[in-house]
């Protein structure tokens, strides 16, 4: 029973943080709304269902150790930001200047289960918010895997009813994207708004 009260105790909490961290502009979020306006929800899924294995992925790792082995080594990390961040840059880059909507619009451009989940392992977002969550709301003892095990599962209920709001929004919108004038200047939207979470990341 005091088990249950201890868990159930930090859900409200843990519920916001995570609300605030998934349902906010940022890379997943942006490439999941430029997927969803060029080949629409169901293609997408993949995509999308792949974002929550690799958070589901980090969870494993920082939860098991990796997590506490970067906050001793800070400059660890650090260069992880960094290879992540140069990344989600030239993402971003490619976003803003495709070449042309039936080019975006080809099959081979779409993202799938596995680039969704390997993304999150140079995602430096996903790295911050997963820790961030981990230092924030497991409990000591041999409460640890339980309490882990819930903002896992918190986080991923959560992000899977946000990355899907932002997903369908970018669907609907693209019946607005006609011509190829209001794609790129969509493109060029998401493409900043990503380089603006970035940028954040090192504030």
């Amino acid at each position: 029973m005091t088990t249950q009260v201890e868990l159930s105790s930090i859900l409200i909490p843990l519920f916001l943080f995570t609300l605030l961290a998934t349902a906010t502009p940022g890379p997943n979020n942006s490439l999941l709304t430029l997927s969803g306006s060029r080949f629409g929800y169901r293609q997408t899924l993949p995509f999308l269902f792949g974002i929550r294995a690799g958070i589901t992925g980090l969870f494993v790792l920082m939860g098991s150790g990796i997590g506490s082995i970067l906050a001793q080594h800070p400059h660890w990390y650090f260069y992880l930001k960094l290879l992540g961040a140069g990344y989600l840059v030239y993402l971003a880059l490619k976003m803003a200047f495709s070449a042309s909507a039936r080019q975006g619009r080809s099959e081979e451009n779409l993202i799938g289960f596995r680039q969704g989940a390997l993304l999150q392992f140079i995602n430096p977002k996903s790295m911050m918010m997963v820790l961030s969550c981990i230092t924030a709301f497991s409990l000591p003892g041999e409460l640890y895997l339980l309490s882990v095990i819930q903002a896992c599962l918190v986080f991923n209920l959560v992000g899977l009813l946000s990355n899907s709001a932002w997903t369908v929004f970018g669907a609907l919108i693209s019946r607005f994207l006609s011509s190829e004038q209001a794609r790129q200047r969509f493109n060029r939207i998401l493409a900043l708004l990503t380089l603006i979470a970035v940028a954040l990341l090192f504030v």
